[in-house]
């Protein structure tokens, strides 16, 4: 098990606006969990990647953010000190869970913030039809970028016309790690 033990566990509200509902953690504990990165990488589909400064950004729905650092993890988000402690839980688990399957997982070192929305754009059928629920396709492609909305959800997309570009696009995505929030 590669992260048995958090020394030091911190919820609080943020610093910048007391005021806000939301909580912060930060936990703290010796052991390097670094080597685990392109593995939680590659499983979890981190938003972001720094290989170099060995920081991983992972994306959670409902404005939920994780951060793992070498010897650290934050917490942004939590609705209260509970989710806080079960989303700790949860990462926990889960890093230890892939570190111990990382020989079946290949690394992922590139993230999903290197997505460009003008590449993504170039890719739809540009219609600005309305269907995916966007006023118009850049809106659109800035949302799936994100992750916040899947391919599915654009329907001119899947007609037999746009399939070369859906297939260059899903090419695309899947080469930064993509995945939409709400996928398993």
């Amino acid at each position: 098990m590669l992260l048995e033990k958090i020394d030091n566990l911190d919820i609080f509200r943020p610093k910048m606006d007391a005021t806000k509902e939301v909580l912060h953690a930060i936990a703290a504990f010796t052991v390097d969990i670094s080597p685990a990165f392109p593995y939680v990488n590659a499983e979890l589909g981190g938003w972001d990647y720094d290989q170099t400064n060995q920081v991983l950004l992972l994306k959670l729905s409902d404005g939920k953010w994780i951060t793992l650092h070498p010897q650290k993890i934050a917490i942004r988000g939590a609705r209260d000190m509970e989710e806080a402690k079960a989303l700790l839980a949860w990462i926990q688990a889960q890093i230890n869970d892939i570190y111990a399957r990382r020989e079946a997982i290949t690394p992922r070192f590139v993230s999903q913030a290197g997505l460009k929305v003008m590449d993504i754009l170039r890719l739809l059928p540009m219609t600005n039809c309305k269907a995916c629920g966007y006023a118009a396709c850049m809106a659109y492609a800035a949302a799936l970028r994100e992750g916040e909305i899947r391919l599915e959800d654009c329907p001119p997309l899947w007609e037999e016309k746009f399939r070369e570009k859906r297939i260059k696009l899903q090419a695309y995505l899947e080469s930064f790690g993509w995945r939409a929030l709400d996928a398993e």
